[in-house]
């Protein structure tokens, strides 16, 4: 077995030690499915063994990189994700385009025909470098996004974890905030609508409603929590579950603006009245709640300025030659005060 070399391994000590010449290792590592299978692992093996990297920076130096980069976008069948991507991506266009790179766009939809076709882009260095939005780094058969040596930027999640700089919004703290704000004005009994246990924004908004309560009762033993997803539908059950209650909880909190609607939709047609009855706030700044009766109060993400930072961290790495170190960049929700918030009924 070999043991990695502490020396810079350059493509002509991977050619010699598989033997074969370097332009077959170049293509193999740029376009493996244009060479042999049996040949491929081979180098494969080889230079993974060597501790061989491709130098991106000096090649782009010596090309010249090209002036696009990729921004992959989430699956968009839900109407919640489809609104802020739209927002997302005319932010990181709108910049890049300010800085002199063109955008290519790639929406996942699941299937490996997609994710290939991203990853030879990226392996193709036909953009330098890529911006996920809730998405995890691609990996499909023996190639992964991140293993090429390209900037990567993830938009809405912390992947710091992994070794990407990452720009989200204030999940948690924009939750321990409506707790403090609903706590304010007298409430005590809490409701909160949470997501998928897979969402990253889920977890951290259920994360900040627990850690407020915490931080103002000493304890989060009485909220009483029902798991929705992301559609209207799903607030529209979460209501039903709500209105069994007895006691019933004063103030409602929900982990998305989308759910929040089918959620009130229900709760009103029941004949509670809010805020009278009831207070309810939620998060992500959809537009469509401005037009809610009453308008429901929101956290807004303003995911065109996300967008537009993520660009400019990706395309200043790009500029400085490669991947940099793995910060996070959190850029505080605002509160867009609707008329669904009051003091509790007495």
């Amino acid at each position: 077995m070999r043991t990695p070399r502490t020396d810079k391994v350059s493509l002509h000590d991977v050619a010699k030690a598989v033997g074969v010449s370097v332009s077959t290792v170049s293509r193999a590592l740029a376009f493996p499915d244009r060479t042999a299978p049996a040949t491929r692992e081979r180098i494969l093996d080889v230079a993974k063994s060597l501790g061989y990297h491709p130098n991106i920076a000096a090649r782009n130096l010596r090309l010249g990189h090209p002036k696009a980069i990729l921004a992959i976008m989430p699956n968009h069948k839900m109407t919640k994700i489809s609104t802020l991507m739209t927002s997302a991506q005319v932010g990181i266009g709108q910049q890049a385009q300010e800085l002199g790179y063109t955008m290519n766009v790639i929406n996942m939809d699941g299937t490996e025909a997609t994710a290939s076709h991203a990853l030879e882009l990226v392996y193709g260095h036909q953009v330098s470098g890529t911006i996920v939005m809730a998405e995890p780094p691609m990996s499909v058969q023996d190639r992964n996004l991140l293993q090429v040596g390209l900037p990567v930027v993830s938009l809405t999640e912390d992947l710091t974890h992994l070794g990407i700089p990452s720009v989200v919004s204030s999940d948690r703290q924009s939750m321990m905030d409506a707790v403090e704000l609903l706590a304010d004005l007298g409430h005590r009994a809490f409701f909160f609508i949470s997501g998928p246990p897979s969402s990253y924004h889920s977890r951290q908004r259920e994360a900040g409603v627990r850690s407020g309560l915490i931080r103002r009762f000493g304890t989060d033993a009485d909220l009483q929590k029902y798991r929705a997803d992301f559609h209207v539908d799903s607030g529209v059950e979460a209501a039903r579950h709500f209105l069994t209650l007895s006691p019933r909880p004063t103030a409602v909190i929900c982990w998305a603006d989308e759910t929040m609607v089918g959620f009130q939709s229900v709760v009103l047609a029941a004949g509670l009245s809010i805020p009278e009855d009831l207070s309810l706030i939620s998060f992500d700044g959809l537009h469509v709640l401005h037009y809610t009766t009453p308008p429901i109060s929101t956290f807004d993400q303003n995911m065109g300025q996300l967008g537009a930072q993520a660009a400019r961290l990706l395309i200043e790495m790009i500029d400085q030659g490669g991947p940099a170190e793995a910060k996070l960049i959190e850029f505080p929700a605002k509160l867009v005060a609707g008329r669904s918030i009051a003091a509790p009924p007495t």
